[in-house]
């Protein structure tokens, strides 16, 4: 009898450390999925920021580019500007990575005209907007190791059992394009 009392003491206390790790393994994964939340908002306000500098970008290097070519280079920021802010969350990555290839093509024309170039106004919102690229950069890629390794520990035998238990699923790591991640 005592042995017995003994084994289902080991069981008892066996099952609830299982329980206790599952729960713990499951409160973890939707800690995580919260801070991909949280994360992308991060990028999420970076992008905000650079597109609500753009306008006075523009609006300095008009004062100086007056060619058709350049006209077109402004419609062309306009547009990729828009396009990002509307862009869905799974597609903002690509529709950012357009819009700074773009802001290059503005930046080599305006780094042209000696004048522009010169001016104080241009040089400290190309700064400003270079400085913001590489934190939306370095952000989407903190994002993005964040998603792979949540999607790794979903994929995992224990962490897809907990994850299934709490309804979560694998989220999207949002794709730049290769020739934008210089």
């Amino acid at each position: 009898m005592g042995l017995i009392l003994l084994i289902a003491v080991f069981v008892f206390f066996g099952v609830a450390l299982l329980l206790l790790a599952f729960v713990g393994l499951r409160n973890n994964l939707v800690r995580e999925r919260n801070e991909l939340g949280k994360a992308w908002t991060n990028v999420d306000q970076l992008l905000k920021q650079r597109r609500d500098e753009l306008p006075r970008l523009v609006g300095t290097c008009r004062s100086y580019l007056s060619e058709r070519a350049d006209q077109a280079l402004f419609d062309s920021v306009a547009a990729a500007r828009s396009a990002e802010q509307k862009a869905p969350p799974p597609e903002k990555a690509r529709a950012a990575a357009e819009l700074t290839e773009t802001l290059h093509r503005l930046f080599a024309a305006a780094d042209r005209n000696r004048e522009l170039s010169l001016d104080t106004s241009y040089r400290q919102l190309k700064k400003q907007i270079l400085i913001l690229e590489e934190r939306i950069k370095a952000e989407q890629e903190h994002f993005r190791n964040q998603v792979n390794a949540y999607n790794a520990r979903l994929r995992g035998f224990a962490g897809g059992l907990a994850g299934r238990s709490a309804g979560l699923r694998q989220q999207a790591a949002p794709t730049i394009p290769p020739n934008s991640q210089n």
